[in-house]
């Protein structure tokens, strides 16, 4: 009997010290759990913090791509209107150059007019003299 009593003290002792180990490995596995969480978590919170960061940069690349198109715009239509005012000076240029060419011919068909009706008038001029004696 005696043995049986230590045999339950044993065996109550062992399941003490069982409920005490998985007491203490439970406590060890709440510990690890808490402390993959939290690691966890802050790993979201970095993520979380990176990807604002980067929506953050790829909103301000669009205002700066927006800006750049309106400006690459207003430069082309800068540039049409320059190619426009260019293309108009030309033609005002070669309007300018038939019109002098034109007065030139005009200038010398009167020359020619003129030194023709002078010599004309210098004969009627002799011939009357001619005439005259």
């Amino acid at each position: 009997m005696q043995e049986e009593v230590t045999r339950r003290e044993v065996v109550a002792v062992d399941a003490e010290q069982q409920k005490q180990n998985i007491q203490q490995e439970l406590m060890q596995l709440r510990q690890n759990s808490d402390h993959q969480i939290k690691s966890k978590v802050k790993l979201i919170e970095e993520a979380e913090y990176n990807r604002k960061k980067v929506e953050e940069e790829i909103r301000l690349i669009r205002l700066q791509l927006e800006n750049t198109e309106r400006q690459r715009e207003g430069a082309e239509t800068e540039l049409q209107e320059l190619r426009a005012r260019a293309e108009e000076a030309e033609r005002q240029k070669r309007q300018a150059q038939e019109e002098a060419e034109r007065l030139r011919r005009q200038v010398k068909e009167e020359s020619q007019k003129k030194r023709e009706a002078e010599e004309e008038l210098k004969r009627k001029v002799q011939a009357e003299r001619e005439a005259a004696r």
